[in-house]
């Protein structure tokens, strides 16, 4: 069986799709679960209510992320907008043509950059994850997602994978259970796939794992601490390091190790290349040998947040945006993004008035990984005694 032609994962996919799109057309809006929208039989009637506009833009984007217009089948989105319309539609064009998908990035500082990747370099991928990094593959039952279907390495990992399974396993999208609640429900024979911050909280809380459980880790960088914890757990864990651009371009399994290159990319310069694909890496990589790398930070000066791209200099640009605000700087220290900011002389908000305006005004303005959690007024920016800007408590 192809990838596409498993129809629950195709629903997944495309109300993913959908709610992603919508949710960057409304920034800070409130959506329906994703169950909800499964439901829809037609998306202009839907609990998103999305209206023609807006149907016309998510089912252009979808023809794009499946070049369906190869298949010449791209109005018929427009005729059957609903989720069982679009499977109809997506699986019959790529019947005919599947050759390339397309991935849009997070569009956390910029308009979003579409990339374009051949299936077949995601089949290598997924071949190589199937048959050399999933030491149970025979075992793998269920598939737990917690990452959504349309990203990168939801895709990889929720759509491609399974049909190169032995058991074909089943996946089960747990967005919408709490922690106490999956390890309830967790099986031998489980994999899960997620970010690392979903880990943190579990390793937080105290939960633990039944034997013989599978977590996949991709999106954000995993710290040792977590990927340790996890191994004393009893879990076969394996971290991806990649990117929207490439898929995965190396892959850890213990804490203490670097991590090891796939076997089909080749290193020129700072790019990344095969037969059927090619990139620009977008990190610093500290190279032991030809084979084995330590990632040492971003190229752009970009963070990762839940698993989300985020230029500090960028929140920092948009909160000055606002009428009351002088300056601004934005920081992460770990956890959770803060910000330090410089009203205006002439502001009539006191400052819990003029912090309840700012949420609410970027919570129109920015997605919620991107503002700050807490803010902190002052006269003036912190600075140390050589006048560069510091850190505050």
């Amino acid at each position: 069986m192809m990838w596409w032609q498993n129809g629950a994962n195709m629903r997944r996919l495309i109300v993913d799709f959908v709610l992603g799109h919508i949710s960057r057309l409304r920034p800070g809006a409130h959506l329906p679960s994703p169950q909800a929208v499964m439901l829809s039989e037609n998306w202009l009637a839907s609990p998103l209510n999305i209206d023609s506009l807006e149907l016309v833009d998510c089912a252009t984007a979808f023809a794009q992320m499946l070049h369906i217009a190869d298949s010449g089948l791209e109005d018929f989105l427009l005729a059957k907008p609903s989720v069982n319309g679009w499977k109809e539609i997506a699986t019959a064009s790529l019947e005919n043509f599947h050759h390339f998908i397309s991935f849009s990035s997070s569009g956390s500082t910029s308009p979003p950059v579409v990339t374009t990747i051949p299936l077949a370099h995601i089949q290598q991928e997924v071949d190589f994850i199937a048959q050399h990094l999933l030491t149970g593959n025979s075992a793998v039952r269920r598939i737990w997602t917690l990452i959504p279907a349309q990203h990168i390495y939801g895709f990889i990992f929720t759509m491609a994978l399974p049909s190169r399974l032995i058991n074909r396993p089943e996946v089960i999208d747990g967005r919408q259970r709490l922690p106490i609640s999956l390890e309830k429900t967790l099986q031998d024979g489980d994999m899960i796939v997620s970010i690392p911050d979903f880990w943190q909280h579990w390793i937080s809380s105290g939960l633990r794992l039944p034997r013989s459980v599978t977590i996949v880790m991709a999106g954000a960088p995993c710290t040792s601490k977590i990927l340790a914890a996890l191994l004393a757990q009893n879990a076969d864990t394996i971290e991806i390091y990649g990117a929207t651009e490439t898929g995965g371009i190396g892959y850890r399994k213990k804490p203490d190790e670097p991590f090891s290159l796939f076997p089909y990319w080749q290193i020129v310069n700072d790019s990344i290349r095969n037969h059927l694909h090619s990139a620009n890496i977008p990190d610093k990589l500290h190279w032991l040998d030809k084979k084995h790398f330590i990632v040492q930070g971003r190229k752009d000066g970009q963070i990762q947040v839940a698993g989300t791209n985020v230029s500090l200099e960028a929140i920092a640009s948009e909160i000055k945006q606002h009428a009351a605000i002088h300056e601004s700087v934005v920081r992460f220290d770990g956890k959770r993004l803060k910000a330090y900011i410089v009203p205006n002389e002439d502001s009539q908000l006191n400052s819990s008035m003029l912090i309840d305006e700012l949420f609410s005004w970027l919570s129109t303005r920015l997605p919620s990984t991107q503002i700050p959690k807490h803010f902190t007024l002052g006269s003036k920016l912190p600075r140390n005694e050589m006048g560069k800007l510091c850190d505050w408590d």
